[in-house]
């Protein structure tokens, strides 16, 4: 098997010989005078002298002890330099011919001159090497750098995961498994005159299984499945991810039938021309090269092209046409039937024990991804063992639930009486208004136990919705701003700590206002609230397309709903002021409280009080 040398022991195997020949060459010889080396010679002590260009060297009969710069010591052999080329010696050679020393000439060796004429090139070219190796991960593909990076899966190679593994998502496996099976039984299609789509977009947020579908079509489809990231394709040299995209499909080509999945499609797929200084020259050749491959004009329908992304928004429109990625399968969060079976495939070959409810589990983490649901099952059996358990409890599931939705407890965090009194009523405040407010999310577990970047934290279990109303929004605006309304009129004062309330129901005002048309001036116009993250720059110089007075509606509207509120919010809480103390008091004292236990002293407090039987007066 052949090794990989690095170019830089090259390098140092070519100076290590450089300085072995100056050693052996007699660099290293005691050096005397002319004059000396002459009176050796008339003396009869020199056997013979080697002439070369730029050195003399000489040789005793038997070893002599000589004085030097150095000192004194016996030596057989000894060199001088030449004489300067103005000073001519004419009387040595025959001097050495008289004393009959042998006279050996030599002719001047080449090797110092070829060192030093290619060893400055030979150390550039082996910096460039080096520099090829590091930035394409190795000496072996350092003069392949324009070749796909795909990673192939076939008979030889292949994934064990099946749409078995996969939960949830019945729709999107039912369209995924049609493309299996036109590459397995092309000719059920064929003979109908149906055309399978040369392209299928999976588009869903971060962590809901886009890319385990794809590991399943390649565990499924049985032919060669190549996997690649888009970023993959980007280098720093324009054209290489042009040629890295033609070397992908040519070689997907060759093992036709084939699959070809492009994860993070954003990367490259960007509109062309958008945002600030213009387009990346090597992004566009390289989605130019894409989009002339999948539907250029050599057809070819014997390779399949898969692509994920979670930003669709940001697509080129030419991608997205019919005739390159002609479906776009949605794979959303699930729902909490699928949450169901995400978590008991997670668990499998775990030790979970019997009180371990899924249902609930799967209840209780509306919103959560495919990603998230096996983070909380790895939590709480890192919660399990840490706790030195043989089995994961339900216990661990809550624990881990919390650590993952509220953030970890902050117990070096010390808290004032006063500020502790305000949290307190803060958090009160949110789960009262909670309760109370018909619409909104019920509380289940209000805490004033630091955690994450909060003091506090009132968490809802959140209904399954497709659609919110205008009644569910206006009461979720008031419970979220009870918060500030229960510091001001239970403790007197207000504090910074509703911050991040005022944004959240700020930026939902808006949208109610911008995007939904419930404001009072504007019910049927989507102005757009533009909430979304900045594209290149596009979102920046889009020009305002409404007027000033448009835009002084605007905001009396959003003002109103918040003003509306805030003022719902504080009726709430006046009038279940018992409540409110109790709840307070039992968190400054346990800390934590069930919703459970919200409900039971709101029930509590409206519960009607005994009257007092009146005493009759005596009789006259």
């Amino acid at each position: 098997m052949p090794t990989r040398i690095n170019p830089w022991t090259l390098v140092i195997l070519v100076i290590a010989g450089y300085w072995l020949f100056t050693l052996f060459s007699g660099g290293n010889q005691p050096t005397v005078s002319y004059s000396d080396f002459r009176r050796y010679v008339s003396e009869g002590k020199i056997a013979r002298v080697i002439l070369e260009e730029n050195r003399i060297t000489g040789v005793f009969k038997v070893p002599e002890r000589i004085t030097t710069g150095g000192g004194t010591s016996t030596v057989s052999r000894f060199s001088l330099p030449t004489l300067p080329s103005n000073v001519r010696d004419d009387e040595l050679i025959p001097l050495l011919q008289q004393n009959n020393v042998e006279v050996i000439t030599r002719s001047p060796s080449i090797w110092p001159q070829v060192i030093g004429i290619f060893a400055p090139v030979i150390l550039l070219m082996a910096f460039f090497w080096f520099f090829f190796m590091r930035s394409q991960g190795g000496a072996g593909q350092v003069m392949q750098f324009g070749q796909s990076r795909a990673r192939q899966y076939g008979k030889e190679r292949r994934v064990s995961t099946t749409f078995k593994d996969v939960a949830g998502h019945t729709e999107a496996k039912r369209e995924l498994m049609e493309v299996v099976d036109f590459l397995k039984n092309p000719q059920k299609y064929i003979a109908i005159g149906a055309e399978i789509p040369k392209g299928v977009l999976l588009v869903g947020p971060p962590g809901t299984g886009k890319t385990l579908l794809s590991r399943a079509i390649a565990g499924e489809a049985g032919v060669p499945f190549f996997s690649v990231s888009a970023s993959e394709f980007m280098e720093m040299f324009v054209g290489v991810g042009a040629s890295r995209v033609r070397s992908l499909f040519e070689e997907a080509r060759r093992n036709a039938p084939a699959i070809i999945f492009i994860d993070e499609l954003d990367s490259i797929g960007r509109k062309r021309g958008a945002g600030i200084g213009g387009g990346h020259d090597e992004r566009e050749q390289t989605l130019n090269q894409i989009l002339s491959e999948m539907d250029g004009f050599e057809k070819d329908t014997s390779v399949i092209v898969l692509a994920a992304t979670n930003r669709p928004d940001i697509l080129d429109p030419a991608l997205l046409r019919p005739g390159r990625f002609d479906r776009e399968v949605v794979i959303g969060l699930p729902t909490m039937e699928e949450r169901k079976e995400i978590l008991l495939v997670h668990m499998r070959g775990k030790p979970i024990a019997s009180d371990v409810e899924v249902m609930e589990l799967a209840q209780i983490t509306p919103g959560m991804s495919g990603a998230d649901l096996k983070n909380l099952v790895n939590e709480a059996a890192l919660q399990a063992a840490r706790e030195g358990y043989n089995q994961i409890h339900m216990s661990h599931f809550r624990t881990a639930l919390d650590k993952i939705m509220l953030g970890l407890e902050r117990g070096t965090l010390k808290l004032s009486e006063s500020e502790k009194r305000a949290v307190a009523y803060h958090e009160a405040g949110h789960a009262v208004a909670g309760e109370v407010l018909p619409y909104a999310d019920k509380t289940e577990k209000v805490s004033i136990v630091p955690r994450g970047m909060s003091l506090g934290v009132r968490w809802s279990k959140p209904e399954e919705r497709v659609l919110m109303s205008k009644e569910h929004l206006e009461d979720t605006l008031a419970m979220t701003l009870a918060g500030r309304a229960a510091e001001e009129i239970f403790t007197g004062t207000i504090t910074t700590g509703a911050a991040n309330d005022f944004k959240q129901a700020t930026q939902m005002a808006k949208q109610m206002v911008l995007d939904w048309g419930m404001g009072e001036h504007f019910k049927n116009v989507a102005w757009g609230s533009n909430s979304g993250p900045i594209f290149l720059g596009e979102e920046i110089a889009k020009k305002q397309d409404h007027s000033e007075e448009t835009a002084r509606l605007i905001d009396e509207d959003i003002r109103k709903i918040l003003d509306d509120a805030y003022a719902k919010a504080k009726k709430v809480l006046s009038d279940h002021a018992p409540a409110m103390h109790k709840i307070a008091e039992e968190l400054l004292t346990h800390e934590t409280i069930l919703g459970n236990r919200v409900r039971e002293i709101l029930a509590e407090a409206k519960a009607p009080q005994p009257v007092a039987t009146p005493t009759q007066a005596p009789e006259a």
